[in-house]
């Protein structure tokens, strides 16, 4: 990858965060390139589609609005078809998958997939990002992290310790989520669309086809995640071990008779927020480093909406001056 110059804007992350602040950006007249470790837009707004032509959202499991500005950008993805009602109390998902309003967003922004981002390097004014996959994108005028708050602070550290020291004030609770398919007969009674069990070790179990815009029929297509203790105490072990010990706790709430037809773990290591920076995001205008996440605020979608925002405001205003 040799080094280039794309744009005045570098956003590290491509889920909700990264891709809000870099449309707002782009909005206030600002060149923008989003570099993404994975393989697409989304980030814990996530959809896992398998070989076997099976799709479940596995990571966030609605989103719901509190406030006026992130209940406008609902209704607008559902005007677009990108969203739609699931449940009560004003619930939402992702249309025909969770990721959906994100990729959506992406689309026509410069994004480079793929890319682990292992450094920032240079001066203000003409930062690179230098890839663990070898080579280095830039220069850019600023960089903003939105990966979660660990990785974020270990960018920063070398180049902004003020805003790495911050950043690393943020604290999680891990979420092993399981992706499980069980042909119709095999299960005592349909599973409901979304429960909360009071149980141990499963905080939320979840049906696939009860969301709109998802294929009907067979199998059961179920997310079960676990709760944050039982995350804790599994998180260092395989995937396939993760797997078989959630699929134990599961499978007697599931009323499984026999074994399921795909069964899949997925390691969340940041997935809730327990302890927020308590600042709407991060930002030096002398260095043009800065950082936005749900850390930032608190443990919600929205609030990954809101702190994206709030920097890009902070990016936009310094413009200007």
């Amino acid at each position: 990858m040799a080094q280039q110059g794309i744009s005045d804007v570098a956003v590290v992350g491509a889920g909700l965060a990264g891709v809000i602040a870099a449309r707002d950006l782009a909005a206030g007249g600002r060149g923008v390139h989003i570099v993404e470790k994975s393989r697409g837009a989304g980030g814990r707004m996530a959809t896992r589609r398998t070989q076997e032509g099976l799709a479940f959202d596995h990571g966030a499991q609605y989103v719901r609005a509190h406030g006026a500005d992130f209940a406008a950008e609902i209704a607008a993805w559902a005007a677009r078809g990108l969203a739609a009602p699931w449940g009560a109390d004003g619930r939402f998902v992702g249309a025909p998958s969770m990721n959906a309003p994100v990729r959506a967003l992406a689309a026509g922004i410069p994004l480079t997939v793929g890319t682990t981002v292992a450094a920032i390097e240079g001066e203000p004014g003409r930062w690179t990002l230098s890839a663990a996959e070898g080579g280095r994108l830039g220069p850019f005028a600023a960089v903003l992290v939105t990966a979660p708050a660990p990785q974020a602070a270990a960018l920063l550290a070398p180049v902004a310790p003020a805003l790495a020291r911050a950043a690393g004030a943020a604290r999680y609770a891990p979420c092993l989520a399981l992706m499980l398919a069980y042909a119709p007969e095999v299960l005592e009674h349909p599973p409901g669309p979304a429960q909360r069990p009071d149980h141990p070790a499963i905080a939320w179990i979840g049906e696939e086809a009860s969301k709109p815009g998802r294929a009907a029929g067979a199998p059961w297509r179920i997310v079960v995640h676990a709760t944050p203790g039982w995350s804790r105490a599994h998180l260092e072990e395989t995937p396939d071990a993760i797997a078989r010990a959630l699929l134990a706790q599961a499978a007697p709430l599931l009323g499984a008779r026999s074994e399921p037809l795909y069964a899949v773990a997925h390691r969340w290591r940041f997935a809730l927020v327990e302890e927020p920076v308590r600042r709407p995001c991060l930002w030096d205008p002398e260095t043009g480093l800065g950082a936005a996440g749900d850390w930032c605020l608190g443990g919600r979608v929205e609030a990954a909406f809101d702190s994206a925002r709030a920097l890009a405001r902070a990016v936009l205003e310094e413009t200007r001056r």
